[in-house]
């Protein structure tokens, strides 16, 4: 039985769900990136997507592209009040790149508030990249459920914040560049080396003993003793 043209057309709600869906083709909102590239002085990224689009070929078939790379992405560090907390990107790091909702390059080399260049919305050009959603082959393990941590992936250096208030630092060394000022007691279980000037303000009580010059403080004898009002040798 032969179709009527009307059976053969499209009807009204088809149409408008390919003009949707069309529509939504061209609209980005987010996606997993990778990093090729990036700008410490420009504090941007050149990212490759790590999702494919399907793709509809003059011959009907779909196929799935690669998108291309993504360049001078600003990075999005946390910052707010004059600090930053920043940290090193380098080449395969993972982070999710997030579309404005308009052209964001006026903005971008001026700041302040700019009218969008043109009327571009959730572009690829107008990402920016956030760090990091990890997928299950890069993600980091050993995550504390109690406390808060700032640490390297590998987990052996680390600052650790516990809810009772004590601050842990974790790792084969900690240096100071600065005036360290302790306004409490400073308690250490472990041996200390000083390779510097000690100046002492207030009363020093040791326990152990000490030793100064290889000579111990607490048992050592002087040689040459002798009555009245002559002074002892030097200490042994």
């Amino acid at each position: 039985m032969a179709l009527t043209l009307n059976e053969r057309a499209p009807n009204h709600l088809q149409i408008i769900r390919e003009a949707v869906n069309a529509a939504l083709a061209n609209l980005w909102t987010a996606l997993p990136c990778e990093v090729v590239e990036y700008n410490s002085e420009a504090v941007t990224v050149n990212v490759q997507p790590l999702i494919k689009i399907p793709v509809h070929l003059p011959d009907g078939e779909i196929e799935t592209v690669e998108l291309p790379m993504l360049l001078d992405v600003p990075v999005m560090f946390s910052c707010a009040g004059g600090f930053t907390i920043t940290h090193p990107i380098q080449k395969g790091d993972e982070c999710l790149v997030n579309f404005a909702d308009r052209n964001i390059d006026l903005w971008w080399q001026s700041g302040g508030i700019q009218n969008p260049f043109d009327n571009r919305k959730h572009d690829l050009s107008d990402g920016f990249a956030f760090f990091r959603p990890q997928s299950q082959t890069k993600k980091i393990s050993d995550i504390s459920i109690t406390d808060l941590e700032i640490r390297n992936d590998a987990n052996t250096c680390k600052i650790q914040i516990k809810p009772n208030g004590e601050i842990h630092f974790i790792g084969s060394k900690s240096v100071f560049h600065h005036p360290v000022e302790m306004q409490q007691t400073l308690n250490v279980a472990g041996a200390s080396t000083l390779k510097s000037t000690l100046n002492v303000a207030g009363k020093s009580t040791m326990q152990g003993g000490a030793s100064i010059g290889g000579i111990e403080f607490g048992s050592h004898k002087h040689g040459g003793v002798q009555g009245g009002g002559g002074d002892s040798g030097g200490p042994k």
